[in-house]
């Protein structure tokens, strides 16, 4: 088993990445600055970004998934600094909230305001300083109280009200339900330093798309698209085959769903038992042109429960005067496309628009994570301690948070324990 203390470096050893999305690429990118002369990516698809993809109509630039960055998000920003990529700051205040027939819900009160923010900074504040470790990278050690699912959570800590303004960025972004979300997943992604970034309006979107980042940046690797890859053979020597052959490594960092390495690596029987454990929910973006719609970015809050997946759950409205839309849902894998797209058509028409053209459609596995029995029974930990196990690494989205900032992080920290 590799180890900070006993590993070597030696700048010439043969390191493959699995996946060329925002985690792969920020490791490949750490291990470049090292100094790490023999770098290779393997990437399925035939684009960088994984989930940040941006596509162009009519010259304009749209999101189908990942958006923004904040301020503490410090890879993909230094990352964005060092090859050029233009940031721009969010706007907020465009957004609008509607119920599930489209009705715009009515402002909330200044009781209702005030609530919040004592909850925000008099209990929730005093829960992240309880719990400042979540502020590194991964999950260790988690104590029982923050794996029980986040509404029971909230529920015994009476900030309920706070913990529906929370839903606005987890079940709208498609995160998680919250009757099923372990809570450490809430208190990593909502942190002390996420929370000052959007009090500060420290919020940042990419104007040509947070896919030109990840594009630049595969431009100084040597990344395989369209990799095939049939098997992984590790012992001495870690031995990836694919369609162009046979081809040896010294170390193995996975990026890519861990779930899927069943199909290709020969796991051992820990990383079995592990890896089926891993959960995913089904978010799906659909990029529309909609006609005599509301020019603003919208959230459906009644949709944000079990009971109504297959309902839009929130709309991003990128580019100001053109009536291009990305609608996000969370389904259950039974639900058709064809019944989506019923759905969000009448959605659109209680609104008054009329979807006349639908220009994407996609599905995200998304979110990877364990249920609270798996977080509480150590998950985390048994995982860490596979670390550097037959040379590999595992440094995907399950290890920090779903997210494009916290998955480069946990990259980047992964890179800089072990090499």
């Amino acid at each position: 088993m590799d180890s900070p203390q006993n590993n070597k470096i030696d700048l010439n050893q043969r390191i493959a990445i699995l996946g060329a999305g925002a985690a792969g690429l920020s490791a490949a990118e750490a291990l470049k600055q090292k100094g790490y002369k023999h770098i290779t990516v393997f990437e399925r698809t035939d684009h960088a970004g994984g989930k940040c993809l941006s596509v162009e109509l009519g010259s304009k630039t749209y999101e189908l998934g990942a958006g923004i960055v904040t301020e503490n998000n410090t890879v993909p920003l230094q990352l964005a600094k060092q090859y050029g990529i233009p940031i721009e700051q969010v706007r907020f205040g465009q957004s609008i909230y509607v119920d599930k027939n489209g009705q715009q819900i009515a402002t909330q009160s200044l009781t209702f305001k005030l609530k919040v923010l004592w909850q925000l900074f008099f209990r929730y504040r005093r829960i992240l300083k309880q719990y400042r470790a979540l502020e590194s990278p991964g999950f260790h050690n988690l104590s029982p109280e923050i794996t029980v699912p986040f509404d029971q959570f909230a529920k015994e800590k009476k900030m309920t009200d706070l913990a529906n303004i929370f839903s606005l960025f987890l079940s709208g972004f498609g995160y998680c339900y919250s009757d099923h979300v372990p809570t450490a997943y809430v208190l990593k992604y909502v942190n002390r330093k996420t929370i000052v970034a959007y009090l500060k309006s420290q919020v940042y979107l990419f104007p040509d798309g947070i896919q030109e980042l990840w594009t630049r940046v595969a431009k100084e690797h040597d990344v395989r698209f369209e990799a095939e890859i049939t098997q992984i053979n590790r012992g001495e020597v870690i031995t990836i085959h694919s369609q162009v052959g046979a081809e040896e490594f010294d170390k193995l960092i996975v990026t890519s769903p861990l779930d899927e390495t069943a199909l290709f690596m020969d796991l051992s029987v820990q990383e079995q038992m592990l890896f089926e454990k891993i959960m995913y929910l089904d978010y799906q973006t659909i990029l529309c042109t909609v006609n005599h719609f509301v020019e603003k970015t919208g959230y459906v809050p009644e949709n944000f429960i079990r009971e109504r997946e297959g309902h839009p759950v929130f709309w991003y409205y990128r580019q100001a005067g053109q009536p291009i839309y990305s609608f996000y849902v969370l389904t259950d894998k039974n639900i058709s496309e064809k019944d989506v797209t019923d759905n969000l058509r009448t959605f659109v028409r209680q609104m008054g628009g009329e979807i006349e053209s639908i220009h994407q459609f996609i599905h995200w596995k998304y979110f990877p994570h364990v249920d609270s029995a798996e977080m509480n029974d150590g998950f985390y930990d048994k995982l860490d301690k596979m670390q550097g196990n037959q040379h590999t690494y595992y440094a995907g989205e399950i290890l920090n948070f779903s997210c494009v900032g916290f998955t480069s992080e946990y990259a980047d920290y992964i890179v800089h324990r072990y090499f």
